[in-house]
């Protein structure tokens, strides 16, 4: 009993530490793109400043391991950011797929 009371407690700690980049303005307003914004760019900043600190300072076994999972829950944290921009921008009728390569027998090329 006492090492699920420890996980739940854990758990509370580790949510509250990630709640500030829960965006909870409502997706199709102005206020929504300045949150995601402010919340996008401090999850990226640190996930750079993660990476330096793991390149230039000698760290133990121990805090490289805790860096290495900080920068797994910012890249989390940056995809779900990144889901949910799409999210808006498919609701306002922006195509987000830009990955798309064209089909060359499509392609008209007069040479």
């Amino acid at each position: 009993m006492k090492n699920t009371n420890s996980i739940e407690i854990e758990l509370l700690q580790e949510v509250s530490q990630i709640e500030y980049f829960l965006v909870k303005k409502p997706i199709n307003t102005a206020e929504f793109w300045e949150e995601w914004q402010e919340k996008y760019g401090k999850a990226t900043l640190t996930k750079i400043a993660l990476k330096k600190i793991a390149k230039t300072r000698k760290l133990t076994g121990e805090e490289y391991a805790r860096v290495k999972a900080m920068m797994g829950m910012y890249d989390e944290i940056v995809r779900y950011l990144e889901d949910l921009k799409r999210t808006a921008l498919s609701l306002r009728g922006v195509p987000t797929n830009f990955n798309v390569e064209p089909d060359d027998e499509d392609l008209d090329f007069d040479f």
